[in-house]
């Protein structure tokens, strides 16, 4: 007699991240605008680790870091399949460049096995001068433009996925309540 097992999947995904679950990374700002960088919360996506040990066939994950050569590695494994990156060359979120390579290495293996795959996997976005204030900063004493910076503060409002776990829109509002949205094409 066959029979039919019906898997049901989570809702919502483990895989995919909620807005209030992302980082936004400001990574370069110019006369032009502001280029922006979003990371899954390192703390968010060890929760999302947990949700998905509980939805597979395993005890529990393990985190093993390591470095090759002059990059620190993240492994994840769960039970006895294992999964590894590098950090990210650009995952620059914390002032420690220790934290930085632990935490970007371990968002890069845990994208390794899906979760926060859509975010991580997001090249940068440029946002431009038109869409947020962008102050010229002077060198003291002269005349001239030393640098650029963005006098707004970015946050995720809201965020969808495609079937795929592919980001597909996000809403990033300003300090002031405006709302910037962007759509994959």
């Amino acid at each position: 007699m066959e029979q039919n097992v019906e898997i049901k999947k989570p809702d919502p995904n483990p895989r995919d991240m909620a807005a209030g679950e992302i980082v936004v990374n400001v990574q370069k700002t110019d006369e032009n605008g502001v280029t922006i960088k979003l990371w899954p919360d390192v703390s968010a996506v060890r929760n999302h680790m947990n949700d998905l040990v509980s939805l597979v066939p395993c005890d529990t994950y393990s985190v093993r870091h390591y470095t090759c050569g002059r990059y620190m590695y993240c492994a994840i494994a769960l039970d006895d399949a294992t999964r590894d990156a590098p950090c990210p060359a650009a995952y620059r979120v914390h002032s420690d460049s220790a934290t930085n390579e632990s935490d970007g290495s371990f968002l890069a293996a845990a994208a390794a096995w899906g979760i926060g795959a859509g975010v991580f996997n997001l090249p940068p976005l440029r946002i431009p001068s038109n869409k947020v204030h962008i102050v010229p900063q002077g060198k003291p004493g002269t005349n001239i433009i030393e640098r650029y910076v963005m006098d707004d503060t970015l946050t995720l409002d809201g965020i969808t996925y495609n079937d795929d776990g592919s980001v597909a829109s996000l809403r990033v509002c300003k300090r002031d309540g405006s709302v910037i949205t962007w759509q994959a094409s």
